[in-house]
């Protein structure tokens, strides 16, 4: 059973049986009963489009113009041969493409176990015959095989030795051999339905791959499109502009009740306000003039009462 850290989508639970290699049967459950259909076609569609194989597409062969022509010393003509190529399933591992080689002095015969490669790479039909060389001549064929996901029309495909006399096979090739889908309902509530879906595929990829796939590209189109959805942000409301601060800081210094004698030596030096005493410290108050130790004590215990204290820091917050 795959259990999915997050929830893609509408896929609840999913579990699948391994009937063979190259076939399982995915089951997703559970669906109202109008939603199971739409979304089994849904989901066979999304697999077809979204999986590839790896696929040889270019070839060139040594000692001929064009593929019309055909090679000495073989059996086949140079059509029957690409067309044996193509059926050739292989699969490149770590790497989107590879160069395949097939040198091979007759008489003998060709088959696809004889290549090979400068990068790691599977041959599932190994025993498929490519041609069959009568003469003593030597057959040689140089190969570049890639993903079909990736973009073919890459100018940088071609290198020193893919510079003429090129054959491109253009037959589409597909993994998925077949794919069907089946619903089936629940014998205790007939509103909900299970769907089933069986891919069989043709070796170079795993059924359960190719759900994976289609379920990854899925995720990708839907968190666009709510990421294009969610760019119309909403329109903040416009606050009027006003100051935000305490009403006892821009109170009069005579609120504290402080004796005539301490008031009188705070506004000769210009404090008239308590916001502008609590922002003083300490030694610039005791350096006042005519500043003592009774009335520093005096000023504390007074600031005190308010549960204000010296050395403040006082913060005016604007607000737009």
């Amino acid at each position: 059973m795959i259990n999915f850290k997050k929830k893609i989508f509408f896929l609840n639970k999913i579990s699948f049986k391994k009937i063979s290699f190259f076939r399982n049967i995915i089951k997703l459950e559970s669906f109202n009963n109008s939603y199971c259909d739409s979304l089994g076609n849904f989901l066979r569609r999304t697999i077809f489009l979204t999986n590839f194989s790896y696929k040889i597409i270019y070839v060139k062969f040594f000692n001929i113009n064009s593929e019309y022509s055909n090679l000495k010393g073989v059996k086949e003509n140079t059509l029957c041969i690409i067309k044996n190529i193509n059926n050739i399933l292989i699969k490149i591992i770590n790497n989107s493409s590879a160069f395949l080689i097939i040198k091979k002095k007759g008489p003998c015969i060709v088959k696809a176990k004889d290549i090979f490669s400068n990068e790691k790479i599977i041959i599932f039909n190994p025993n498929i015959v490519i041609a069959n060389i009568v003469s003593n001549n030597v057959f040689f064929v140089l190969m570049k095989c890639t993903n079909l996901n990736i973009n073919l029309n890459n100018k940088n495909i071609f290198n020193k030795i893919f510079n003429s006399k090129i054959i491109k096979i253009n037959f589409f090739k597909i993994p998925i051999k077949n794919l069907n889908y089946f619903i089936h309902k629940k014998y205790f509530n007939k509103k909900i339905k299970n769907l089933f879906l069986d891919i069989e595929t043709d070796g170079t990829i795993t059924p359960l791959e190719c759900f994976k796939n289609s379920v990854f590209y899925i995720k990708k189109y839907f968190d666009l499109c709510f990421s294009v959805l969610n760019l119309k942000k909403k329109k903040k409301k416009k606050k009027n502009r006003f100051l935000k601060i305490n009403p006892i800081l821009i109170r009069s210094i005579d609120n504290l009740e402080l004796s005539i004698r301490s008031s009188n030596i705070l506004k000769r030096n210009n404090i008239f306000l308590i916001g502008d005493l609590i922002k003083l410290s300490e030694q610039k108050i005791i350096y006042f003039k005519n500043m003592n130790k009774i009335i520093f004590i005096e000023i504390l215990t007074c600031l005190q009462n308010k549960k204000l204290r010296l050395n403040t820091k006082i913060e005016y917050e604007i607000q737009f």
